[in-house]
C-alpha cells in the first residue's frame, strides 16, 4: 500500500495517515515492460505496508527491502554542475534529493510521460 501525502513532510514518512490521504495498492515487485526485468516497487517514504500480511511481518520485510535497495553499490549520487540535466525511469529507479544549500539557486523542471500501470 503506497500513500501519497504530498501535503505532509516530503522527506519523512508520517507516523499516522491523514484520513483523506490518497493511497493505492501496487505490487512489491514489478516487471519493467520493455525489458522484462524485475525490480522492487517500494520506497521508504511512500510504502506504508504490505497488504494481506501481518503488520509486524510487513514492517520487518519492508525494513529489509528498504535497507537492501539503499545499499551504497546501488546508489548513484549526482554531482551537479551548471547546465546538467537528469533523466530517470521511475519504473525501475528510486530518486531522492540530498540536502542542499538554501542560498544556492535551484531550478527543477518535471516532465511525466504517461505510461502503463505497474504490474507483476
Amino acid at each position: 500500500l503506497n500513500v501519497y501525502d504530498y501535503d505532509g513532510n516530503p522527506t519523512q514518512r508520517a507516523e499516522r495517515l491523514p484520513p483523506d490521504v490518497k493511497q493505492y495498492a501496487h505490487p512489491v515487485i514489478r516487471t519493467h515492460p520493455p525489458t522484462g526485468r524485475k525490480s522492487l516497487y517500494v520506497n521508504r517514504l511512500m510504502t506504508w505496508r504490505i497488504l494481506d500480511m501481518d503488520p509486524q511481518e510487513s514492517r520487518e520485510l519492508l525494513a529489509f527491502l528498504f535497507d537492501h535497495q539503499e545499499r551504497p553499490e546501488f546508489v548513484y549520487a549526482h554531482k551537479w554542475t551548471p547546465g546538467d540535466a537528469m533523466l530517470w525511469d521511475n519504473r525501475s529507479c528510486l530518486h531522492a534529493r540530498s540536502d542542499f544549500d538554501p542560498n544556492e539557486r535551484r531550478r527543477l523542471r518535471r516532465v511525466t510521460v504517461l505510461g502503463e500501470k505497474p504490474h507483476e
